[in-house]
């Protein structure tokens, strides 16, 4: 069959465009499989917050809180009892003992020290021998350098604390910290310094010296002990007490006399007490004459022989002792 050009063509053509053309209508009208968002859809975003920083509280302007008329008139009692307790521990430099131009002062656990130092200038504070620096603090360490520095070594290590003032007319405290004890330290910046100053140590010193009077008696004991032979012992002594019209026996009555053919020995009873300690007197049969002696534990050392002596414990307590012939 022959279309070109022919009726039948013309009528194909306008049929394959109305279907073409209908289902690109019907396309266009037929709603979407997948819907489109649009600005309005689905929930609304939440704005960001923003945090703003807290200021620290100003402290300059908080009310202080009222002292109560009671607290006034404690603290008032309170800064009189420190003010009289402060002047009665403080030493001071100006009244120290000076040895050329070291000031010492005398240490007690509850002193305090006042010192003087000048602007530019070094005062070297001077610890005693062998202890060791714990702590150092100071009440005003801005305006005020504090060092520190060693000398010497073994038992003759010392240790030294350098004060310096930034400036004139300025006042501050220290406190230093040893494994002996502790210092307390008023400083005054002004016109004058102390170059150096120490301590002396009367605790320590009669703590050395009781120490070596008990390592003195130790060897005197021992002395006694070795010097004394049972072959020259003389025991040869009577021991008799005035007990007056009461009688009675006293408890610091001697056990034992005895001596060396030098030196004569009195056993006491061990419970004897210091308050009933008697005087020793030897008698010559007219007069009686206190006599030195020494103490070693519980006896009376006497550096003599006596034939006769006497021991009293006030006007009423007597205690003879007589030498005796062996027969006797």
């Amino acid at each position: 069959m022959e279309l070109n050009g022919s009726p039948i063509k013309d009528v194909y053509k306008a049929f394959l465009g109305g279907i073409l053309g209908g289902g690109l209508i019907a396309l266009c009208c037929l709603p979407s499989a997948i819907p489109l968002a649009t600005a309005g859809d689905g929930p609304a975003a939440k704005p960001a917050v923003t945090v703003q920083p807290q200021k620290p509280p100003d402290l300059s302007q908080e009310q202080e809180e009222p002292m109560t008329p009671r607290e006034e008139r404690d603290l008032l009692k309170a800064s009189k009892t420190i003010d009289a307790a402060t002047r009665e521990g403080l030493q001071n430099a100006s009244e120290a003992v000076t040895l050329q131009a070291k000031a010492f002062f005398s240490y007690k656990p509850t002193g305090l020290y006042q010192i003087y130092c000048h602007e530019g200038h070094l005062t070297d504070i001077q610890l005693q021998p062998g202890e060791d620096i714990l702590y150092i603090g100071g009440g005003d360490t801005t305006r005020w350098i504090v060092d520190r520095a060693q000398s010497g070594s073994g038992d003759l290590k010392q240790w030294h604390v350098y004060v310096k003032p930034m400036k004139s007319n300025i006042a501050t405290n220290f406190m230093i910290a040893t494994d002996r004890r502790s210092y307390q330290i008023r400083a005054r910046a002004g016109s004058v310094y102390n170059p150096i100053v120490g301590w002396t140590y009367p605790l320590d010193e009669k703590a050395a010296y009781l120490r070596r009077q008990a390592e003195k008696k130790e060897k005197e004991e021992e002395q006694v002990s070795n010097t004394v032979t049972p072959e020259k012992m003389n025991f040869n002594y009577k021991i008799q007490e005035k007990s007056g019209f009461f009688g009675g026996s006293y408890s610091w009555t001697p056990k034992m006399v005895f001596d060396d053919g030098t030196k004569t020995y009195i056993q006491m009873a061990d419970t004897m007490s210091s308050g009933e300690a008697p005087a020793l007197f030897v008698s010559d049969g007219k007069e009686v004459t206190l006599v030195n002696y020494r103490v070693k534990k519980n006896y009376y050392i006497v550096d003599r022989l006596f034939s006769q002596a006497e021991m009293r414990n006030g006007l009423k307590e007597i205690v003879v002792i007589k030498k005796v012939n062996k027969d006797q």
